[in-house]
């Protein structure tokens, strides 16, 4: 049995991608592999998706997910979750299946040790099912996908909504979509690639987008398995044809490498420790920083600024015990970014 919750709610951003269960266990001292570690296990609403959108509307942005719930105890728990947190939900879909569930080991530093994803309720976010909600994501300023999307709906939105001379190059415009966007405004299309395991799925389409958040290992991916140094991936993906409008490589604790398609790249660092809060907890610091990214450029900006906020927000996600930091707030990270860039000169 598929459903959709049903509802025509509007939204300027239409997240389409996991939401799922978190199950995370951290343990006290120095993670011991093949062995009982003794720690804390917590349980949290999670999923790259859900969390993008839940930062998206702590940021003060409208924001609808489309997504898949399981119809257990558990998948209706989390999709309620969703609403109190102000995320829209009506478009998504709840099936008979387990729901969708991430079991995470991290460090006493709060790096990831290793995980597992049961996303399969995943696949039934078919390019039919986005046929059926056409009309929200038509309306949207931004659409925002991760890889938990099946290739198969990754490519259906590319075609409708990706960049249009991309659409061009490929011979896709209209071609293989009915409808795919002529008019002059077209929601802008953005990718959180996920993982590496996940990566894979969008590629061949990362020109479509435009901005695009992976980290070193997943561009590596995306551009053909090319390695890991920014400077000639974003080199490969440009002779390629395949570079974003806006790429941003994560980089870790060294920052943010920037490579639009017209302009120069630049790796925005960030400022000292000294400067930045203590991390608790990195595990959904990158959903943070891919929000921040969506937040920053509906207010205009370089791409360097933008980054300088998407470092920002997730300094602040990975000092929070949890995914998603609760106190995350448009003034918030303002006042945040100020302190750790502009006042350092960073």
């Amino acid at each position: 049995m598929d459903t959709s919750v049903t509802g025509t709610a509007k939204a300027s951003v239409v997240v389409v991608g996991g939401a799922n269960l978190d199950i995370q266990g951290m343990s006290f001292a120095r993670f011991v592999g093949a062995d009982s570690n003794p720690g804390i296990i917590e349980r949290s609403a999670g999923g790259v998706g859900r969390n993008i959108a839940e930062n998206l509307a702590r940021l003060g942005m409208e924001v609808s997910l489309i997504s898949v719930f399981g119809d257990s105890e558990e998948g209706l728990s989390l999709l309620e979750g969703c609403r109190r947190s102000g995320i829209e939900v009506s478009q998504s879909l709840i099936v008979s299946d387990r729901a969708p569930t991430y079991l995470a080991i991290v460090d006493r530093t709060g790096a990831l040790v290793g995980a597992v994803a049961d996303m399969g309720a995943m696949d039934r976010l078919t390019p039919e099912q986005l046929e059926k909600r056409v009309s929200i994501l038509d309306s949207a300023a931004f659409l925002v996908v991760d890889t938990n999307v099946p290739r198969d709906s990754l490519r259906w939105l590319v075609d409708r909504y990706g960049r249009r001379e991309w659409r061009q190059r490929h011979g896709d415009c209209g071609c293989r979509v009915a409808g795919a966007w002529t008019a002059d405004r077209a929601p802008l299309l953005v990718l959180d690639p996920v993982s590496c395991a996940k990566a894979g799925r969008a590629a061949g389409m990362l020109g479509a987008f435009t901005l695009a958040k992976p980290n070193r290992a997943e561009c590596g991916i995306l551009a053909g398995n090319e390695g890991e140094y920014p400077a000639r991936l974003c080199a490969v993906l440009r002779q390629k044809g395949e570079l974003p409008g806006e790429l941003y490589i994560s980089m870790g604790e060294q920052g943010i490498y920037c490579c639009p398609e017209t302009g120069d790249p630049a790796l925005v660092k960030l400022p000292p420790p000294s400067l930045c809060p203590a991390p608790v907890n990195r595990s959904g610091a990158g959903d943070a920083a891919l929000a921040a990214l969506v937040w920053a450029t509906a207010r205009g900006g370089s791409p360097e600024e933008k980054a300088r906020y998407a470092l920002t927000a997730s300094a602040l996600t990975a000092a929070s015990k949890d995914p998603v930091n609760k106190d995350l707030s448009e003034s918030g990270l303002l006042a945040e970014k100020a302190r750790m860039f502009d006042f350092s000169g960073a």
